[in-house]
């Protein structure tokens, strides 16, 4: 720049200037947001001119990489900041050229490029808006839930639902996380589905069978259901339903049977339906072979009815009460008529309905039965061995013979050892009298029909009865003889000699089994006594028997005072799980006693002591120093359960609480009872917006105790497979409410994580802190593991305190902030951290966050504050960045006199910018520096003439100048007004004629000043003697370096001017230089062009003139041809006319007699007389010479 204002100030123009190139000439483009871009501009010469520049940004955000610039043909790297810019923000401005070809602008927009998914997101600003989204469209609910920038959404700057979000998404099921977040964060009802039906029937399936189930949709949202069978049969048309297949909120599933793979019978398989924890079951019900079901069916519904038969045959024979053995027999003949029907045995039906009329002493009708079926059994007695057996037995029965009874009671009992048939038993029974009259030997029988495997409960109801008779048979517990008992306990059969028996018997016995335990039970039951229970609790204690049910047993023990071995430890082994009662004193006075109790007996015992002894007792007393010391172990390791919430109620006082047990009690009495009710969860995940991690607790029955550390916990559930959940249902209950012992927990641990964590929340949620907060954020980042989107809320709050202590000059803890989180700063608290970084000298940080950050979201006055202090320190004398965020903030009307200063100090940049904030500093009457100097050198450079009288004017006027600038803009100006006519003040020329005075030798005057004086001499009415003597000068030095034009005519009436000059017509063509060509035609002498030379006088000015006469036409035409690319730039033509105040020659006087019309005849004897007297006057100067 400095090269070119030199050489204008020695008078040097160039003959050409560069032709300034730029591509592209106008930037929109797309970026991404925090991506870093390189955008590259060529700038080059059009016409190979070599170019030199500079270029400036005025947007902070594009930073030219090098900024000046030279040559033919040039990259300028543009560097684009787009951080921390919202997705609808610009970064605007342009990119001003300042070269020796001019100055030119490139306006560039870049613009944030966001996808569907981007703009959708930032449309996000409360979780209805998502809701409307998720119920017109699911799929592209779901697209923007899995987008990773998902919880940069407007709605989602909530931590509880980041973390909510976060805490899903570890689950396996992404589609099924939607649907969960939809019902935590909207409220929304949960999606749930119901079966058209529970239940299909398939009478026959004999070849492949398609059918279908509709499965209905139930309320709006993401609904996938995995579908299965346990059935190989059933071929599912697909194994998951997802949202998208349900038309109408329906959704029909096909499935096939394959009856090749149907077990010939009834065939039962279950289609399972599973969406989550919600699952139903479709059960499927086939026949294969109808026929053979129903053969089936009818032989269960045979062999009930046969059971129910031989139930009340039993009854029959056990009852004693008269009208009720009879209603008992009409009953059985019920049963029997249903068998008829149902049964292939008719005739044996028929036989027991005939015994049933004996019974009932109806002979007839037995009688007449009989008769009805006799012969054709007889027919075949051996095919119907037991309905011969029966007939025979009822024959006798009607006809009494002892013979044949004796016949006939041989022949069933060979039999019975065969077949072992119960009828046959039955029999044996009623015909044998041997039996009974002999217990001894009946008891052989039965125990020989036992070992046959007769189980039949005939056979135990006799052998009950043979035992309850005969007591003295009963020497061991065998099988047999615990099935017995058993059956007779049921039924009443066992008397008190019987009882006495089985105690004596079994006291011998080594083993002792459930039965055994339940017949001593039973008589126990009939005939306590001391000595049976306590034989039954050492049965009971030797057997290690703990469950709940014989918890009464040993009770019933010690309340009796029974010496029993172990007796108190089972009593506690076996306590139910909820004992609501005082437990026996003897046994708390023996465990008062032992000092090395399991963790259980302690829970139990102290559990109960607390509830249900006064505090005045005895036993309390005893026993509170001991429950003390376990209910404060247990508080310690955070334990919980039905039976500890019980002891903690009755026993945590105040007083109790010491430094230990306050770190545990807050945390304690923050708990909570959670109960689950779908099925399928296996445990409950919480976590906090505050800390990191999450805190598992596995379910047990559906409940978990959990202690919740804060108010804003994310509580869900998980199944076994990782998937979780949102549970609406989820109840909730607070196990204690005793305030008043976290408020001493409070007061003995005043920094406790919860009651920090709650400070923490208030001070991140609210408005400015004071030094006990901050004190509190320096140690709770410290020794609490908090959550990093927590944290910088925290440090939102401290840069709020820490700017306003700045203010005052108080002790800044910068540290601090980096401990408490990563500088997420915003458009809230950039100032106040910038501000803050300026108030205790750190104004280079400042600075370069500034820079970083934008300017795009800080206030104007805020900003304007932050360059005003920036600018106070001497090393940013220069700072570019700052210059420009100050020239901004004057754009738009911010600004002060101290940036003003520092503006005119310096910035740089467009030309007519610098020039309107110059005026502004002149009438804010500021200091400029060496600002009027630097806008006057970018003009001069850059050869811009707007404005360039007025910034001369105030350089000269306010600043000591320079001479060479001074030369510079004289040159300038001339060559503005010979070139271009531009209105030039007389004071140039008057420079320059004091210049051309001082000159020794003229041709050391630079040519373009002798133009311009030349071309403004011509056009004025007179000249003084000093300028006619320099106009004198100027025109023979230029005519000397044929540098000749049309205004020299003008001349003439002040200096001598060659008549050549005068008597010509002039020709001049100002434009491009290449390839210039001028054709030409002197009408009428002439039609045809002909190519002249066409001098080029100077830079880019062509002249050319001849002599012709009034009445010829010079025509001619101006062409450029460029490589055979002829181009037409001017067609014209031009004839002598006289100067006025010319003086007259020859040849003007034989054109104004050419001119004279018609009848002039004395002004053309006038002219002739002329023309001859100077005719003589040139022959007579050549005779003389």
């Amino acid at each position: 720049m400095r090269e070119r204002i030199n050489r204008l100030a020695k008078g040097i123009i160039e003959e050409e200037l560069p032709i300034l190139v730029c591509e592209p000439s106008n930037i929109n483009l797309p970026i991404k947001v925090d991506e870093a871009v390189r955008f590259e501009i060529e700038v080059r010469s059009g016409n190979r001119i070599p170019l030199k520049g500079v270029a400036y940004s005025d947007n902070i955000r594009v930073r030219v990489v090098d900024s000046t610039f030279g040559g033919i043909k040039n990259i300028l790297v543009l560097e684009i900041n787009s951080g921390n810019l919202n997705s609808n923000e610009k970064i605007e401005g342009s990119i001003t050229l300042v070269t020796n070809a001019g100055e030119k602008e490139i306006p560039y927009i870049f613009y944030i490029k966001n996808t569907d998914t981007v703009l959708v997101l930032n449309s996000l600003k409360t979780v209805d808006d998502f809701m409307v989204i998720a119920k017109e469209d699911m799929s592209i609910a779901l697209a923007i839930f899995m987008y990773k920038d998902f919880c940069s959404s407007g709605f989602m700057k909530d931590i509880k639902l980041q973390k909510l979000y976060e805490t899903l998404s570890r689950g396996n099921d992404f589609r099924s996380n939607l649907e969960n977040f939809l019902q935590a964060a909207g409220n929304k009802e949960a999606v749930s589905f119901q079966l058209e039906s529970s239940r299909l029937d398939f009478a026959s399936v004999e070849e492949e069978k398609t059918a279908s189930i509709k499965v209905y949709k139930e309320n709006w949202g993401l609904l996938d259901i995995d579908v299965s069978t346990n059935a190989g049969y059933i071929k599912l048309n697909k194994d998951k339903i997802k949202n998208e297949d349900f038309t109408d909120n329906v959704y029909e599933l096909e499935f096939s049977i394959d009856p090749d793979l149907l077990d010939d019978k009834k065939n039962i398989a279950n289609i399972n339906f599973k969406n989550g924890l919600n699952e139903k079951n479709l059960e499927i019900v086939i026949n294969k072979n109808l026929e053979k079901e129903y053969q089936r069916e009818a032989r269960l519904f045979e062999r009930k009815q046969w059971i129910n038969y031989f139930k009340l045959r039993i009854e029959f024979e056990l009852s004693n009460d008269k009208l009720q053995k009879n209603e008992i027999l009409f009953k059985m003949l019920a049963v029997l008529d249903r068998l008829l029907v149902s049964t292939y045995k008719s005739l044996l039906v028929k036989l027991l309905k005939a015994e049933i009329f004996l019974m009932q002493n109806d002979k007839a009708g037995a009688k007449s039965t009989i008769n009805s079926i006799d012969n054709k059994i007889k027919e075949n007695k051996h095919e119907l061995r037991d309905e011969y057996l029966i007939l025979e037995y009822l024959d006798t029965y009607m006809y009494p013979d002892a013979e044949k009874i004796r016949d006939l009671c041989k022949l069933v009992k060979d039999l019975y050892k065969k077949d072992h048939s119960i009828i046959e038993l039955v029999l044996i029974l009623n015909l044998d009298n041997t039996l009974v009259d002999n217990p001894a030997e009946k008891q052989r029988f039965l125990k020989r029909a036992f070992e046959l495997g007769d189980r039949s409960s005939i056979l135990m109801m006799e052998y009950a009865r043979l035992l309850c008779k005969n007591p003295h048979l009963l020497n061991s517990c065998g099988t047999l003889e615990v099935l017995a008992l058993s059956f007779g306990i049921r039924n009443n059969l066992i008397s008190i000699s019987l009882s006495e028996k089985i105690l004596e018997v079994v006291r011998e016995t080594k083993r002792v089994n459930g039965a055994i335990l339940n017949i001593l039970l039973s008589i126990y039951n009939a005939l306590p006594s001391n000595e049976l229970l306590s034989d039954i609790c050492e049965i009971f204690i030797n057997g290690n028997v703990r469950k709940s049910y014989v918890n009464k047993w040993y009770e019933r023990c010690i309340e009796k005072g029974l010496q029993v071995d172990r007796i108190y430890e089972y009593f506690i082994y076996s306590l139910p799980e909820r004992y609501d009662v005082p437990m026996p004193e003897s046994a708390l006075k023996y465990f008062e006693r032992i000092n090395s109790m399991t963790e259980e007996f302690k829970l139990r015992i102290f559990e109960n002591v607390v509830e249900y002894y006064q505090h005045n007792s005895e036993i309390y007393r005893a026993y509170i120093k001991r429950i003390k010391i376990f209910t404060i172990d247990n508080a310690m390791k955070l334990k919980m359960d039905e039976h500890l919430i019980n002891i903690y109620s009755g026993i945590l006082e105040e007083d109790d609480i010491d430094e230990r047990l306050a770190k545990i009690i807050p945390f304690l009495i923050n708990s909570y009872n959670i109960y689950v009710p779908e099925d399928g969860a296996k445990s409950i995940i919480v976590v906090y917006p505050e800390l990191n991690g999450e805190k598992i607790y596995e379910l047990k029955d559906k409940r978990a105790y959990i202690a919740l550390y804060s108010d804003n916990a994310v509580i869900l559930i998980e199944d076994e497979a990782g998937n979780r959940y949102y549970s609406k249902d989820m109840v909730m209950d607070k196990i204690f409410h005793m305030q008043n012992l976290v408020d001493r927990a409070y007061e003995i641990d005043k920094d406790h994580d919860m009651r920090r964590l709650e400070k923490l929340d208030k001070i991140a949620d609210g408005v400015g802190i004071d030094v006990e907060d901050v004190s509190l954020i320096e140690n709770a980042v410290e020794e609490i593991d908090i959550d990093q989107r927590f944290r910088n809320k925290l440090m939102s709050r401290l840069i709020e305190y820490f700017w306003e202590s700045s203010k005052n000059d108080k002790e800044i803890n910068f540290e601090l902030l980096n401990k408490t989180g990563v500088k997420s700063l915003n458009e809230d608290n950039i100032f106040m951290y910038c501000d803050t970084l300026m108030n205790i000298g750190n104004k280079l940080e400042s600075i370069e966050i500034i820079k970083s950050f934008g300017i795009e979201h800080i206030k104007k006055d805020n900003l304007l504050t932050l360059v005003s202090k920036a600018i106070e320190d001497e090393a940013f004398e220069q700072n570019k960045i700052l210059s420009n965020i100050a020239f901004a903030l004057y754009k738009v009307g911010e600004f002060s006199d101290k940036t003003l200063e520092f503006i005119a100090r310096t910035y740089n940049g467009r030309t007519i910018d610098m020039f309107e904030c110059l005026k502004t500093c002149v009438e804010q009457n500021v200091e400029t520096y060496d600002f009027e100097e630097r806008i006057l050198i970018q003009m001069l450079f850059s050869n811009q003439t707007t404005n360039l009288d007025e910034a001369f004017g105030i350089y000269a006027d306010r600043k000591r100048v320079t001479d060479i600038i001074i030369r510079a803009y004289f040159t300038i100006k001339s060559d503005a007004f010979f070139m271009n006519d531009e209105e030039t003040s007389d004071a140039v020329f008057e420079y320059l004629e004091d210049g051309l005075n001082d000159v020794d030798d003229i041709k050391e005057f630079p040519n373009i000043y002798m133009l311009a004086l030349s071309k403004y001499y011509s056009r004025k009415e007179k000249l003084n003697f000093k300028q006619t003597r320099l106009c004198e000068m100027i025109v023979k030095n230029l005519c000397d370096e044929d540098m000749i034009f049309s205004y020299f005519k003008s001349l003439a009436k002040f200096v001598y001017v060659d008549r050549d000059i005068l008597e010509s017509v002039f020709i001049e063509y100002k434009g491009e230089k290449e390839g210039i060509v001028l054709n030409s035609k002197i009408l009428p002498l002439s039609d045809i062009f002909e190519e002249e030379e066409f001098p080029n006088v100077y830079k880019n000015i062509f002249v050319k003139y001849k002599k012709i006469f009034a009445d010829e036409i010079w025509e001619y035409q101006i062409v450029q041809n460029v490589d055979g690319n002829v181009k037409v730039l001017a067609n014209d033509c031009v004839q002598f006319e006289k100067e006025e105040d010319t003086r007259e020659s020859r040849f003007i006087l034989i054109n104004d007699m050419e001119d004279l019309p018609e009848g002039k005849d004395e002004e053309m004897k006038k002219k002739l007389t002329e023309f001859i007297y100077k005719d003589e006057l040139v022959d007579n100067l050549f005779v003389l010479i």
